[in-house]
């Protein structure tokens, strides 16, 4: 039997073709299986965490008509897809799944062409808000991250943002009533504003509003107040930040709001001392704290 043959014998179509043409085929796990058993020789490496995804994103919504093709070149070689297939093995063998094939493919086309670019949250979200704005994004990707739960991803964005929309634009509001506090943190801005989103959510936007304003008071030039917590503050954290990443600062000062948040609870004026070292801003120490365990529950 030859291959071509074979081919239309398990597949109904010839992978190996010079024809450019396109079709839709039911594909069964089994006929998933041959293709990469037998026309996938000139492809990159097989991810296994990819194809777990995709499969868990098959078992939860179906398998979705999103309109990519499989797509072969005329060596008959596999040139989009392999993790879709992969994951289709792992289904019911009783199953299929409705197909776009694409034959006649150009061998080396992909290294001589620009590659798509690549979609990100922030593009499913103006999809659909077309208004949505980058900082909204990148703030609600913080506050997501604060909370421990999930990340931002294309599956959770939508979602994510019309739950997170109304805190989000209150924070960028009341942001730009403390220009000193957003310009001495100019690198962590979206941290803050995730900071006060989470205050607002969860009861204590008074509290952030207080301390915020202590310390935008506190880093006014010539100032001559004097603040015991945002003073420790400043200092704990000009001692402490220096030499980390910028993603670590973010840590660093998420922890550091939700500490003097809590001591705002306690005394409202301020007048009342820091109290924490380095180890103390630890996720394991952070957890078992007031306003930190809060945000992450």
């Amino acid at each position: 039997m030859t291959t071509k043959t074979r081919n239309l014998n398990v597949l109904s179509f010839n992978p190996k073709t010079d024809e450019y043409n396109s079709f839709i085929v039911d594909l069964s796990p089994e006929q998933a299986q041959y293709i990469l058993d037998y026309h996938n020789r000139d492809n990159r490496k097989m991810s296994n965490s990819q194809v777990n995804k995709i499969f868990r994103s098959i078992e939860n919504d179906n398998w979705l008509l999103d309109g990519q093709p499989m797509t072969f070149n005329t060596d008959g070689n596999l040139t989009e897809f392999q993790h879709r297939l992969k994951a289709i093995t792992k289904c019911q063998k009783n199953r299929t799944f409705k197909v776009v094939v694409v034959t006649g493919v150009q061998p080396d086309c992909f290294s001589k062409t620009a590659t798509n670019k690549k979609r990100n949250p922030i593009d499913e979200i103006q999809r659909k808000y077309d208004r949505a704005h980058k900082d909204e994004v990148s703030i609600l990707g913080d506050i997501m991250k604060r909370q421990r739960k999930m990340r931002l991803s294309m599956q959770n964005a939508i979602s994510s943002y019309e739950n997170w929309f109304k805190n989000i634009s209150n924070s960028l509001k009341i942001s730009g009533d403390y220009e000193n506090v957003m310009d001495k943190f100019s690198l962590q801005r979206k941290t803050l504003r995730a900071y006060m989103a989470l205050c607002e959510r969860h009861g204590y936007l008074e509290e952030c509003k207080i301390f915020l304003e202590l310390l935008d008071n506190e880093l006014e030039e010539d100032s001559e107040i004097c603040c015991t917590l945002s003073s420790q503050f400043l200092k704990f954290w000009n001692s402490t930040a220096v030499d980390l990443s910028n993603e670590k600062r973010m840590d660093v000062l998420f922890s550091m709001l939700c500490v003097a948040t809590d001591r705002i609870i306690m005394r409202d004026d301020g007048m009342i001392d820091l109290n924490v070292n380095s180890h103390d801003l630890e996720n394991e120490s952070m957890e078992k704290m007031g306003v930190y365990r809060k945000f992450i529950s």
